[in-house]
């Protein structure tokens, strides 16, 4: 038991004085570039969507 002690112990001592942390202003600069990211890709996957469907529309309809 005494060594999950001290495996909490140094642990913690590791997250408060050893870990460089981001700033707040890092943090909210790469949550805007993920957020960005991920509309353009939402954005890219919907356009291929919409191109596979039409196309497989035409593709449909040109056999009936």
């Amino acid at each position: 038991m005494a060594g999950v002690a001290e495996y909490i112990k140094e642990s913690y001592t590791e997250l408060t004085q050893k870990v460089t942390w981001p700033t707040w202003r890092e943090l909210y600069n790469s949550a805007v570039v993920v957020l960005v990211a991920a509309i353009i890709i939402a954005l890219l996957i919907y356009g291929m969507d919409l191109v596979i469907h039409f196309v497989l529309d035409k593709f449909y309809k040109s056999l009936a």
